[in-house]
């Protein structure tokens, strides 16, 4: 085997083992039992299975978004082509923030109990972050077909304006109200992924050539 590939897949295995050494440790340290960090969380709770399934699919889309700019990053510096690693590498980054935000509640939960960070500090940052991101990669978007990113900021900002602003006046539509605001965060994030894995496809296409027979 190439040295080469067993050096990464030794990488790749100590990685995966170190999260579980990782899982032990906090058990011991924070008194929580294995299975709360092991097992399915709707087995756990003992809730129906389709329980947070819009959720779910979100963190599954913000994965997706992060593993193929990264991907795509990772081709283009096999070929030498580096014009868009840092536009790549960044949306990888900010999209894998964004999943592990919504898997672990970091911002509601996380942030103002562990970090004592008020939720609001959170949000800000995190737009400091999303407005550096589009001043540093602004002439490599419009080169893009950036409509559907368009889009998804327009759908995110409306599910955090409808959560921060309009949620006192929506009680009235009971359980609606969750379909409003979680609809509007669904919308962004299908749009946040449809953008990313569309870019990196063309940057791959458009800078790759195949070898000469």
């Amino acid at each position: 085997m190439n040295l080469n590939i067993t050096q990464k897949l030794f990488a790749i295995y100590s990685l995966a083992i170190l999260m579980l050494v990782a899982i032990s440790v906090a058990s011991i340290v924070f008194q929580i039992p294995i299975p709360l960090f092991t097992r399915d969380v709707t087995a756990i709770a003992n809730i129906h299975p389709f329980s947070g399934i819009l959720s779910n699919l979100g963190i599954y889309l913000w994965c997706i978004s992060a593993m193929v700019s990264f991907f795509a990053a990772m081709v283009l510096r096999d070929i030498d082509q580096n014009r868009y690693l840092s536009f790549l590498f960044s949306s990888a980054f900010l999209s894998t923030y964004l999943m592990l935000d919504d898997a672990f509640l970091f911002h509601e939960a996380l942030a103002p109990k562990l970090l004592g960070i008020d939720e609001k500090a959170v949000f800000i940052v995190l737009g400091i972050a999303v407005l550096l991101y589009l001043k540093f990669f602004m002439q490599i978007i419009l080169k893009t077909k950036y409509m559907t990113l368009l889009l998804a900021f327009v759908f995110l900002s409306l599910s955090v304006v409808i959560d921060s602003i309009f949620e006192p006046w929506l009680w009235r539509l009971g359980e609606w109200q969750f379909l409003i605001e979680d609809g509007a965060k669904w919308l962004g994030i299908v749009s946040w992924c449809i953008y990313h894995v569309r870019t990196s496809f063309l940057f791959i296409v458009n800078e790759y050539e195949l070898p000469n027979k």
